[in-house]
């Protein structure tokens, strides 16, 4: 049979040639065919994709080697376990010629009247040598051999995803290469054992994505009769029963997590059918298509969090072409960690107040905002020690910070994912990658430090940056200001990921909502700024509950603002609740208000995609205690972002905070510029408390104006 005749199987590794290796058909191969092989097992360094690429041009060299490897691995898989027959496997009698060497036909093009806007992601388990489909009425055996069979076209009759009813992302895409483009596929587990690395599939405008030999991002080289319709990837189930067993499917574009998706199964003594409840869902979509977008922009890092079976969290940090780190924290590590940072942060900000017999706190911050320079040591010391600690619990194994430290060696773009339902908001900004012992000496980088007070806040890494060694303290090290790190929401229910805010008007409006509880001539002093900025008769001051619920369903403000305080409900018991905002004099407006509101009567904020700013206290700060928060409310509503502060802020300094950034904002820059020149410009006044704003969208979420 000819090389052209016998589709590609792309489940090859490097234990399989091993293997072949050490039996008896190593004769079989010819001479330059085992030198060959010698030669590839050589190459320790390679990586999983980059062996499957070798292994692609052993094949075209050698393929009377390449036949007798692959009937090697269908006998080594036959004396495995049992190759079903036609009473348990779905579809009838297994036929070996028939289900691995028939050619597989051209991917088809969709049906004539599908829309090709609809494609999506199918997912399904099937047994490697039939490659017939595993029912999700099918227990798995332990330690049995599996596919996931991978592909984006029209909703597949068995795929899991099937009723998830939720299109891929594909007019997000470039279509770069040969008019399509090329897609990652990661799969990852704790349960299952899974090949480490990534996989690639290409998807063309028009067509089913297809799998071939030819170099990712490169021309294709190869005939439609060398294609394959699926991507298969290989995975063993675990060696003990359980009810929920899980894998992590990612398809990413550039860096960019496009969607993923979540496969749960259970798995039993032994492989029957009728017990099984293997199930599917979509858990992250970065968009369903954007309007106009000509490409993406490259991501150098994904950090997927989810949630695991037990209530802890998963965190999956991706650089490259493979997984840099995978892992999981229980529930009270999350929060103790989060609970120490914005400790650190707020005691940074303000100190308790001696002579008050309540929590009231002093402002640490002079009248400008600004701290002189020995308490900015200090503080750059203690909040140093909390971000080395939280890249512990991003990368808690050296080589894992080691490759995290590879993929973010210069200023990058870091964008972080959130399981659909994961409530946690990390402090990324935080996160300091130069090591430190708090139990040391500290060492002041005078480079570093000079640059930040002194300079203009255009660079984002240290000019002295070879010197860093333990305990050295520097601006820099800090992700928030070396780093454009973005959140964007998981967009349900087809929404887009806005690149855009507001309704391309020429004169932008803005609603704000604030408390009147506040210090009434700081409140006046940033009023009249922001009417300024805006216009008087652009802004929509709202100091009720009801005037807020009229502003926000006219639908017609293109940034809305809530200068107000943040208070946490509590529930009969006493138990800590979701935030309310505090609208006018006692007006309490809690998420499920605002929800309700949408439900009743309400604007259409598809169409103008506001920016939400929430500067107040404890707006953003979701735990997984906080099972609903505003900016995930915001972000189903339709708003384009979500931008709040981390902890309880003092009224001065949220001032100028949303002065600096609406101000940036307005002239053109987007969120992630906007929110990189307010740390800056306060960092210049020994000021660290920048860290403490987050931003929830894309990092080029610009004004929709109409002059751009």
């Amino acid at each position: 049979m000819s090389a052209g005749d016998r589709p590609a199987r792309q489940w090859i590794e490097r234990a399989e040639v091993l293997a072949l290796r050490e039996s008896a058909r190593w004769k079989e191969i010819s001479p330059a065919a085992q030198e060959a092989l010698d030669a590839l097992l050589a190459e320790e360094d390679l990586d999983a994709q980059g062996f499957r690429r070798r292994v692609a041009a052993f094949r075209r060299a050698h393929q009377d080697a390449w036949d007798v490897l692959m009937d090697f691995l269908d006998e080594r898989e036959r004396a495995h376990r049992h190759v079903p027959d036609s009473a348990t496997v779905p579809g009838g009698a297994y036929d070996r010629d028939t289900a691995d060497r028939t050619p597989q036909a051209p991917p088809a093009l969709p049906d004539d009247g599908a829309d090709e806007d609809e494609r999506h992601l199918n997912l399904c388990l099937t047994w490697p040598l039939s490659r017939e489909v595993v029912g999700p009425h099918w227990q798995l055996g332990t330690g049995g051999r599996y596919e996931l069979r991978v592909d984006i076209g029209q909703p597949a009759p068995d795929s899991l995803l099937r009723d998830a009813d939720r299109p891929f992302p594909e007019e997000a895409l470039a279509h770069d290469v040969d008019g399509g483009d090329w897609l990652q596929v990661t799969v990852l587990s704790e349960d299952f054992a899974v090949p480490v690395g990534w996989y690639a599939l290409f998807l063309p405008p028009d067509r089913p994505s297809w799998v071939c030999a030819c170099v990712p991002d490169g021309p294709h080289g190869c005939r439609p009769q060398h294609r394959d319709r699926h991507l298969r990837i290989p995975v063993t189930a675990p060696l003990v029963p359980t009810h929920d067993a899980r894998l992590r499917v990612l398809v990413s574009h550039r860096g960019n997590q496009l969607q993923s998706a979540t496969v749960t199964a259970r798995v039993g003594e032994r492989e029957e059918p009728g017990t099984g409840a293997t199930t599917a869902r979509v858990d992250f979509t970065l968009t369903a298509g954007f309007d106009g977008l000509e490409e993406l922009p490259d991501r150098d890092t994904a950090i997927r969090i989810s949630r695991g079976v037990d209530g802890s969290v998963m965190v999956d940090i991706g650089g490259g072409h493979q997984p840099v780190s995978t892992f999981w924290l229980t529930e009270a590590q999350v929060e103790g960690a989060l609970f120490r940072a914005r400790s650190v942060l707020t005691d940074v900000h303000a100190a308790p107040d001696p002579l008050a017999a309540d929590a009231r706190r002093v402002d640490r911050l002079d009248g400008g905002n600004g701290k002189e320079y020995q308490e900015f040591e200090d503080d750059l010391w203690r909040l140093a020690a909390v971000g080395w600690d939280l890249l512990h619990l991003l990368a808690p194994v050296p080589a894992q910070r080691a490759a995290l430290r590879g993929a973010l060696s210069a200023p990058a773009a870091i964008q972080v994912c959130r399981q659909e339902g994961q409530p946690l908001q990390f402090p990324w900004a935080l996160v300091y990658d130069i090591p430190i012992d708090a139990g040391g000496e500290r060492r002041v980088c005078r480079t570093g430090v000079r640059q930040a007070l002194r300079g203009d806040g255009s660079l984002r890494s240290c000019q002295d940056e070879a010197s860093h060694r333990l305990n050295s303290l520097c601006p820099y090290g800090f992700w928030g200001y070396r780093h454009t790190i973005e959140q964007p929401p998981s967009r349900r229910g087809g929404g887009r990921l806005a690149r855009f805010a507001g309704r391309r008007a020429a004169e932008p409006e803005l609603t704000v909502g604030r408390s009147l509880s506040l210090h009434p001539e700081l409140a006046s002093q940033h009023l009249t700024s922001l009417r300024g900025r805006f216009g008087d008769e652009r802004i929509h001051d709202c100091d009720s509950r009801e005037a807020l619920r009229h502003e926000l369903s006219r639908g017609r403000s293109d940034c809305i603002y809530f200068y107000c305080h943040g208070r946490r409900a509590k529930d009969a018991s006493g138990a800590t609740g979701w935030t309310e905002l505090e609208i006018g004099h006692e007006d309490r407006v809690a998420p499920t208000q605002i929800s309700a509101w949408a439900a009743d009567d309400w604007g259409n904020w598809a169409q103008t995609s506001p920016l939400v700013f929430l500067n107040g206290c404890h707006t953003a700060d979701d735990t997984p205690s906080t099972w609903l928060g505003f900016v995930d409310l915001f972000c189903d509503l339709d708003a384009s972002g979500v931008v709040g502060t981390e902890i309880s802020v003092s009224q001065r300094f949220a001032n100028e905070v949303a002065d600096l950034f609406w101000g940036h904002f307005l002239v053109g820059a987007d969120v992630g510029t906007a929110l990189h020149r307010v740390r800056m410009e306060l960092l210049r006044k020994g000021n660290l408390l920048g860290l403490a704003y987050t931003a929830y969208c894309s990092a080029e979420l610009r004004l929709n104006s109409v002059g751009r």
